[in-house]
């Protein structure tokens, strides 16, 4: 699937000469996802929807968090996604739980265990679920219908790809308009949900935070980002990719934090071996 020519131009009447090349280089595709309103009584088992409860082959033991259970947030059935990675799972549902009341944000190596991403092969042998009985479960969020569409999108310049190329104070500013004209071509007005690509976002650099804090490291101040072990750490914080950025959903009550968004990461090697137990995530809001 081809890049989306007008945001390729849009990077070469940038002013951003210098960079061009690299910025279109460094463009990915994404499926972004749009929602409207939808009806768990009479949907067809498997399909993607966020909120509303899961559908999950038999035996599957709802995801717990100390013994409460996660909330669900969101399933993908990946065939009916438009655009998938060769490193993606080409069919069956990836399903997304995490602690919707506890909310962790996930600059802490303790955070861990407050999310979970299912991942089942056959995504025709399954049964619409609720919460386990007898648990205290804060509810689930009505459910979501969506459609999924391709858009081509750039990095935030404060990542550590951008960083990477040195870019000046004009740099910086120019790169600023055309991010803010691709997101006014791509996504103009929220919510704002992707499946892959880059994230939308809306605080610092997630990449290396992933790739300090799933190794021990506390990132919650800058301390964590002066630690010793950063620079041996470092070149892989570029492995992790962004797999499922979900908007907060004020109609559902689905909000994070004050409105952010909350971004689901995984490893590249992991990606490639279909092991989605190593996902991190983060949680960003202004």
């Amino acid at each position: 699937m081809r890049k989306d020519e007008n945001v390729l131009k849009m990077i070469e009447e940038s002013g951003l000469d210098r960079i061009a090349g690299e910025l279109k280089e460094l463009t990915r595709l994404s499926n972004r996802i749009r929602t409207e309103a939808g009806d768990d009584d009479k949907p067809a088992l498997g399909r993607s929807k966020i909120g509303g409860r899961p559908d999950l082959p038999g035996g599957t033991e709802w995801p717990l968090q100390g013994g409460r259970p996660l909330t669900f947030i969101a399933q993908i059935r990946l065939e009916d996604v438009p655009w998938k990675t060769d490193l993606l799972p080409q069919k069956g549902l990836l399903s997304f739980f995490y602690d919707a009341a506890d909310q962790p944000w996930g600059y802490d190596p303790q955070h861990a265990g407050g999310w979970k991403v299912l991942y089942a092969a056959d995504a025709d042998l399954l049964q619409r679920r609720s919460a386990p009985e007898g648990t205290e479960h804060d509810g689930d969020f009505e459910p979501l219908n969506v459609e999924f569409s391709v858009q081509t999108t750039l990095p935030h310049w404060n990542t550590l790809a951008v960083r990477r190329m040195e870019l000046t104070g004009d740099e910086i500013d120019l790169y600023i308009k055309l991010m803010e004209q691709i997101t006014d071509h791509n996504a103009p007005g929220f919510p704002i949900h992707r499946l892959m690509g880059w994230p939308d976002q809306v605080q610092g650099e997630m990449q290396l935070e992933c790739q300090l804090v799933t190794h021990g490291i506390y990132c919650g101040n800058p301390i964590g980002y002066r630690d010793p072990r950063r620079q041996e750490l470092e070149p892989g914080a570029e492995g992790w990719k962004l797999l499922l950025q979900i908007d907060s959903e004020d109609d559902i009550g689905m909000t994070w934090g004050d409105f952010g968004m909350i971004y689901f990461w995984i490893r590249e090697d992991d990606l490639a071996k279909g092991d989605f137990d190593k996902v991190w995530v983060v949680l960003q809001c202004g």
